[in-house]
């Protein structure tokens, strides 16, 4: 099996995207309007080309090396799809990653945390004894439901082992984004390099699905920037105000 390929999108919260169709459509009016007074409209469509090639770019990630894998503390996996989780679980076989931290393992990702080994055991029959793999260097949280809740989990879960180094990240290849400001945001201090996991989709939708998380992704750096709204902050759900419980 080739660890530095993989995905198949699994079901998004709907929040993020509310979020950042509203912030994105207030910007763009507002944005618009300011150029157009300031340059002119050449200069509103220059903006606008430049905004069209950072969506042409905005999930162009590439697999790292073995050498940049080998360099982290641990792997982080983002729930939303099965084969997300192969990958991490791949890795740790393969003895790429010291350990990996699953966020999200709840019922909203379709992973029971009771059948958790029988679930991936099924799925990576190459990996010969996966609950001593999961007893020994696997850890996975219960309660974060989105991209935001995962970035929080992660660091409440980074501060408890007292992580300094680098993280892999996990997830779909058009999440990556999104994932990479959320937990860029929860851990500013940490380099994060990002492990993309392909994701199976077809052509006449591959457009609108890049569009809609082009404006999650959008949305997520505002609600970034502004923790202060109250209306972002509840998208941290538990995590909101402090670590919760371990589970």
């Amino acid at each position: 099996m080739n660890l530095f390929l993989h995905g198949t999108p699994g079901p998004e919260r709907r929040l993020p995207l509310v979020v950042g169709a509203i912030l994105l459509g207030r910007l763009c009016r507002r944005l618009g309007i300011a150029l157009t007074r300031i340059g002119g409209r050449n200069f509103l469509g220059m903006a606008l080309v430049s905004v069209g090639l950072d969506f042409a770019a905005f999930d162009s990630f590439t697999v790292p090396t073995e050498d940049e894998v080998h360099q982290v503390s641990a792997a982080v996996v983002f729930t939303g799809a099965f084969e997300r989780v192969d990958a991490g679980l791949q890795l740790m076989a393969a003895g790429a990653v010291p350990r990996l931290y699953v966020s999200g393992v709840n019922a909203g990702a379709g992973i029971l945390p009771a059948h958790f080994v029988g679930q991936f055991s099924a799925r990576n029959q190459n990996i010969a004894d996966l609950r001593r793999l999961v007893e020994c260097c696997v850890e996975w949280g219960e309660r974060a439901d989105n991209t935001f809740q995962n970035a929080w989990d992660t660091k409440c879960w980074v501060d408890r082992r007292g992580l300094t180094g680098a993280l892999l990240l996990i997830t779909s290849q058009r999440h990556m984004a999104r994932a990479l400001a959320a937990l860029s945001g929860a851990l500013p201090h940490l380099k994060l390099i990002p492990y993309p996991v392909d994701e199976a989709s077809s052509p006449t939708d591959s457009l609108r699905q890049r569009a809609l998380e082009y404006v999650k992704f959008l949305g997520t750096i505002v609600a970034v920037r502004l923790r202060w709204v109250d209306y972002a902050n509840r998208l941290d759900g538990p995590f909101a105000k402090t670590c919760p419980g371990t589970l």
